[in-house]
């Protein structure tokens, strides 16, 4: 529409009118007469034409020209690049590639649609990122990363895009799971925000939602990090089987070995059946011990349909299986506190299986007692016989006993009052194997009173001495002496004549007064130790049970020949072998040396991947020290960030000539990521926050209806035309300002030059 108007100055038009008529008048009056006519018009033709180009310009005439123009305006696009965006959408793809797909139906309907919008695309995780130039193809370069999503930073960040342009709206894409920490309100506050600027949310919900099938997991939990077993020993595999959605259905969980080689060997199936929609079973699956070697078990519930997250369906434990396992037999008399925390202490250990066999003295008349042949070669590896008398064992047995002791088995005769030579051992067949001399003329009848008999007990309570170093009796500590004397003292002892005069026997244990407490010595092919005390129970009871249980277990070793004497030995630990990306443990790796004089040599530590890949470590190296009569020398470090995946920590000598052999400790990197917990999108959420803007058109749609997404923005914009009117008006542009200001200044011009001429200036 076009009109036409004055716009006076001073805003008057009847102002303007008088001064117009006023100048006219001057003129015609001041312009002096002359003898030619002709000469006077020309002169007053030429005042009014500056008078009428003053006046026109006082007048200003204008022409206005109003039309209908589309606001100018932004459009925010959010997009999620979590890591929750690389589980399935529920239809065959993955959220981001719905997503994507997404994306470039909305570029290549909006991109386009008006010069006066400006489209905006915004990634967001934990925070919100904008792509500069957005094309249909933006997404192709992104990737779905991020290890947390803030849905409220991702709202905000989108009102921020607009960096002061008027809002047309925001687009909101995702599966609406909130996993980064929230501040107030969130996300609710931004969409308040939104509505009462009168700016509409769309939201997009990507993935899943709720359901029993859309909702199912199972998950193996609390399985141990690492064993260390014996071969040919049953051990139970325990865990945690936590199921979701699985109510009623048959979940098959399986076990399976895997050897350094990679080969895989199944070895045990459980059909767990949960009884409730969300349920937490405790398993325990008996298996046998393959072969000496390095291992790693894998316990997995077989994933099933629907189940979205399969990363937590399985766990692994490293296993180290050590040559052959101990079975031990007790045998006992009269009951007493130290079988009971012995049988405690040495039933702790997966790879000593215990027997007990208690032979009460109110059977006398049946000695001996027939124990079906528990003595044969191969029964037991180990034998312990406490407070009980030879005659219960009879001749025979005892006989099969010391042959099976020479042939490699390990026997342990412990203190008590029927114990050695007042047991009637002296005589016995065993005499040969015990390692203490025993005096015949100390026995005392079977089922006789129990009282020791004079001089063969030290009462006084004792603490017992190293006479000498050895594997049974290194308790740890900067001293092994040291950690003895701080044990609480025993009640008495059998006082023993003294060790056997042979070779390989020793007293590694004695009384301050030099008593032997603990002597060991060979048998044949077998390892013999007689102990002289019966109240290491005292240990436990006040608090030392860690010391207990390694006592009773490295006497095991020992007897079993299994004690780790070497001259040299390498040590890694590690504080976790089971680990997140974002939480790599520290390290610590020692050299000891038996030999004090002995130099060791400098450590380097290194990462070897599953390809063999070889990547070195930075390592705090400590000084040498002298500790339990060993040269130790250690390194300390940290495993750095890692990829998921299994890997091995490498130790070893700096130096290619040294003797010394490498170690390796095996560990894997697992993802513990919140984003992939949680296999369920939350789209309620979304079309909560799209409803807080329904009054300005505000909505949530699916990913399959984005057309209607497309139409309402396109009608929002085709709404959002405002007048525009345009104003020319004379004088206000250069053009006709110079023109004005030409015809004005041109007429005076030519005014004055002709009076000049004329003789009338």
């Amino acid at each position: 529409m076009t009109s036409f108007a004055f716009e006076p100055i001073y805003g008057s038009l009847l102002l303007t009118m008088a001064i117009a008529a006023v100048t006219v008048g001057v003129i015609l009056a001041v312009t002096p007469p002359t003898e030619d006519p002709t000469r006077r018009r020309w002169l007053i033709t030429l005042r009014l034409l500056a008078a009428a180009t003053l006046l026109l310009a006082a007048f200003r005439p204008a022409l206005f020209r109003t039309d209908n123009q589309l606001a100018e305006a932004a459009l925010v696009i959010a997009v999620d690049t979590s890591r929750s965006m690389t589980l399935p959408d529920g239809d065959g793809n993955t959220r981001w590639e719905t997503q994507t797909e997404v994306w470039k139906s909305l570029a290549d309907n909006i991109l386009d649609l008006d010069n006066q919008l400006d489209i905006r695309l915004l990634t967001y995780d934990s925070a919100s990122r904008t792509i500069v130039a957005p094309t249909a193809d933006s997404l192709d370069s992104e990737l779905p990363s991020g290890k947390s999503t803030d849905i409220s930073a991702a709202a905000l960040g989108a009102m921020q895009a607009a960096e002061g342009q008027p809002l047309a709206g925001i687009v909101l894409i995702g599966d609406g799971t909130q996993t980064s920490d929230q501040q107030g309100a969130g996300a609710q506050r931004v969409a308040e925000t939104l509505n009462s600027l009168g700016v509409p949310l769309w939201t997009v919900p990507v993935g899943p939602a709720g359901g029993a099938s859309a909702s199912r997991d199972a998950a193996i939990e609390t399985l141990p990090e690492s064993y260390q077993l014996f071969a040919g020993n049953e051990f139970d595999v325990k865990f945690q089987l936590t199921t979701r959605g699985m109510s009623g259905i048959d979940v098959p969980v399986r076990l399976t070995w895997i050897d350094s080689d990679g080969q895989t060997t199944e070895i045990a199936s459980r059909q767990i059946v949960p009884a409730n929609a969300t349920d937490t079973s405790a398993v325990t699956i008996p298996i046998l011990t393959p072969q000496p070697g390095t291992y790693r078990l894998k316990v997995e519930a077989v994933p099933l349909d629907k189940e979205l997250i399969t990363t937590n369906n399985t766990q692994v434990a490293f296993v180290e299986v050590r040559e052959g396992g101990g079975r031990i037999l007790y045998l006992e008399g009269n009951p007493r506190l130290e079988q009971t925390f012995l049988r405690r202490s040495l039933r702790r250990f997966p790879d000593l299986t215990l027997d007990y066999q208690w032979i009460p003295s109110d059977t006398v008349d049946r000695w001996p007692i027939d124990l079906d042949g528990v003595f044969e070669p191969e029964r037991y590896d180990i034998y312990i016989i406490g407070d009980l008398h030879a005659d219960a064992l009879g001749e025979e047995q005892m006989q099969q006993l010391a042959d099976t002791v020479g042939n490699g088995a390990g026997l342990v005769t412990l203190g008590g009052s029927y114990a050695y030579g007042s047991g009637g051992y002296a005589d016995s067949p065993l005499a040969s194997v015990i390692p203490v001399q025993m005096d015949p003329s100390r026995v005392r009848s079977a089922g006789g009173s129990s009282n020791p008999t004079a001089g063969s007990q030290i009462d006084t309570p004792l603490i017992p001495k190293l006479s000498r170093s050895h594997p049974i009796t290194d308790l740890g500590g900067d001293s092994p002496s040291n950690t003895w004397n701080e044990l609480p003292p025993l009640l008495g002892a059998n006082r023993l004549i003294g060790p056997k005069i042979a070779p390989g026997i020793q007293v590694v244990l004695e009384s301050e007064t030099g008593d032997p407490l603990m002597v060991v010595g060979e048998y044949g092919s077998g390892r013999t130790t007689a102990i002289a005390f019966d109240s290491t129970w005292r240990w436990w009871r006040n608090g030392r049970d860690e010391l207990h249980r390694r006592f009773w277990r490295q006497l095991a070793l020992w007897l079993l020949s299994r004690e780790n004497n070497a001259d040299k030995r390498l040590l890694i630990t590690m504080d976790a072998r089971r680990f997140a990306t974002e939480q790599p443990p520290e390290f610590r790796a020692e050299v000891q040396s038996l030999d004090q004089e002995s130099e060791l040599p400098p450590l380097v530590a290194e990462i070897v991947d599953s390809n063999g890949d070889v990547t070195p470590l930075g390592i705090n190296t400590e000084n040498s020290s002298i500790q339990s009569n060993r040269t130790t020398q250690a390194i300390r470090g940290r495993i750095p960030e890692l990829a998921v995946g299994f890997y091995r920590l490498r130790v070893r000598a700096e130096s290619p000539d040294t003797t010394l052999p490498p170690q390796e400790l095996a560990f894997q990197v697992v993802d513990e990521s919140r984003e992939l917990a949680q296999p369920l999108a939350d789209p309620v959420y979304l079309i909560q926050l799209a409803d807080l803007t329904s009054e300005h058109g505000g909505a949530a749609f699916l990913p399959e209806n984005i057309g209607e997404l497309i139409t309402t923005i396109q009608e929002r914009r085709s709404m959002a035309e405002t007048p525009v009117v345009e104003k020319f008006r004379l004088g206000d542009g250069p053009f006709t300002g110079w023109l004005l200001f030409g015809i004005f200044a041109g007429s005076l011009s030519t005014e004055w030059f002709l009076r000049r001429q004329w003789g009338l200036a």
